[in-house]
């Protein structure tokens, strides 16, 4: 079933509730909300304090009422319905999923996160009881690995186990709590500031998008010598004879109008490597940068 709320709408439901956390101070960035030492704008990381990155692709769950939906008729899962699903964009589409596994490097805490509701009433109940979180799945995208193939995968899970598919395969889901207790434990087992931190995270980044394109055209080489349609051609020349598509998150079949963009705010250096980091969480892995700090 169709979910009825959008990424957007459950994406800004979650990080509202996350920077009320009690003990952590958890700091969205938004890049567009420009203005130095507002909270509005996600600039008020305290810089001198430690931190940790925190990166968040949100993502819809499809709801599956019967026993006939194909993780349990065709794979045999042992998922209680209902359970939910949400999709992985494909890699034909888009290298978003390979970023993401470059850039879940251990220095970056990085998510799918998904609700286990899929209704407007449904987040409603847990937006006024503060359980958006709770009643949420975060999956590492390090824990599903690199794709390969160009075909449709999902992560299918219940309120026990979830489930890569379509070649099933248990992954390791985390709570929030847990995923509070590693962000308390990398807090403790990193103790400089952000401010010494962020050419290092800036170039994790970095280096995550660059990777990630190059294991990308690897992927082409690979399925450009295995098609059989004409096998006197080479890898490149196969590539270079499909029609030219660039590589990023963004490259899918809907076209996005281009607006107008104000000039972004000349801001301190520090700040402004914020907004860059959050820059690229957006552009390059379409995630969500938000800083994480003891209270």
């Amino acid at each position: 079933m169709t979910p009825d709320i959008s990424e957007f709408t459950y994406g800004f439901a979650l990080t509202n509730e996350l920077v009320g956390w009690m003990a952590l101070s958890s700091v969205p960035i938004f890049p567009s909300l420009i203005e130095e030492g507002k909270a509005s704008g996600g600039y008020d990381v305290k810089l001198d304090r430690p931190g940790v990155p925190l990166f968040l692709q949100f993502k819809r769950s499809h709801v599956m009422k019967r026993r006939s939906a194909n993780e349990i008729k065709n794979l045999g899962l042992t998922l209680e319905v209902p359970f939910h699903r949400f999709a992985i964009t494909e890699r034909k589409r888009s290298l978003q999923h390979t970023s993401l596994v470059t850039l879940d490097n251990g220095i970056n805490e990085v998510y799918y996160v998904a609700p286990r509701f899929h209704t407007l009433d449904g987040i409603n109940e847990a937006w006024s009881n503060n359980r958006v979180a709770q009643r949420s799945i975060f999956v590492s995208p390090a824990e599903i690995g690199i794709i390969a193939d160009d075909l449709r995968h999902t992560v299918s899970f219940d309120e026990n186990v979830a489930y890569f598919c379509s070649e099933p395969r248990a992954v390791a889901a985390v709570s929030i709590e847990l995923l509070k207790n590693r962000l308390t434990n990398k807090l403790k087992d990193d103790d400089r500031p952000v401010r010494a931190k962020l050419d290092e995270w800036i170039e994790s980044a970095t280096d995550a998008a660059v990777q990630s394109q190059e294991i990308q055209l690897k992927m082409e080489d690979q399925f450009a010598l295995s098609d059989t349609r004409n096998p006197e051609l080479t890898s490149r020349q196969v590539i270079s004879a499909r029609p030219a598509r660039p590589l990023g998150i963004r490259q899918t079949s809907d076209r996005v109008p281009s607006m107008p963009v104000r000039e972004a705010k000349q801001l301190q250096a520090d700040h402004e490597k914020l907004r860059r980091l959050a820059k690229t969480a957006q552009a390059e892995f379409n995630a969500q940068l938000i800083i994480i700090q003891e209270n």
